[in-house]
């Protein structure tokens, strides 16, 4: 495969990684919806610099390093206790515009390491792109992040913009809660998935 292909294959990755539902889409949709777009996109970037950070600490220590699977089904079972933790901040809300912060960098920062669902999908899925990348290309792998993270911000931006747009719809105080709710309960779907996966994992 040329370089260009890689490249565009890679970004294609990172946006369908993006628009992929998962707690940090979900976050960025409470945030959007608490205080609009704008003020969402901390979210956003807070999850990227938290990805950025544990993704460059795969690509320096996973050659070195041997993980055993078991590992990230552990992790994740802690994940879904953050998870969880959210949810039932999110449950209480009900009004647009409230005070305080529920996504701050540190709790978003827990979502994603303790996600063990990104970290596998890292270690068997990017990994292997980003070092066929580093075979045709000096510092491959480092490119790889790069336009990958590219393709995820666009992709979450786009789609927590649209979803933005029907704040207006929902900005009548019985609909908000109604949607905090169902926001809550993806959480708790994310989180018990979670538990449901690791004890499988344990239990074969």
């Amino acid at each position: 495969m040329d370089l260009l292909g890689q490249l565009l294959g890679i970004f294609t990755l990172g946006f369908i990684g993006g628009m992929t539902p998962g707690p940090i889409l979900t976050a960025s949709f409470t945030e959007s919806l608490r205080k609009g777009f704008k003020k969402s996109l901390p979210v956003v970037f807070m999850a990227m610099t938290s990805e950025i950070s544990i993704a460059l600490l795969i690509l320096l220590a996973f050659f070195s390093i041997p993980i055993p699977e078991s590992v990230f089904y552990s992790i994740s079972l802690i994940g879904a206790g953050i998870l969880i933790w959210l949810a039932t901040k999110i449950w209480k809300i009900k009004t647009i515009g409230g005070e305080g912060d529920i996504f701050d960098f540190k709790k978003i920062f827990l979502l994603m390491i303790f996600n063990g669902s990104f970290w596998i999908f890292w270690i068997t899925v990017c990994i292997p792109q980003a070092f066929l990348l580093k075979n045709s290309i000096q510092f491959g792998q480092f490119i790889f992040l790069g336009v990958f993270e590219l393709g995820w911000l666009i992709a979450t931006v786009a789609l927590v913009f649209i979803f933005s747009r029907f704040r207006s719809i929902l900005i009548k105080k019985n609909y908000v809660s109604i949607v905090f709710k169902v926001f809550s309960i993806i959480l708790v779907y994310f989180a018990l998935n979670s538990i449901y996966g690791s004890f499988r994992f344990f239990i074969k």
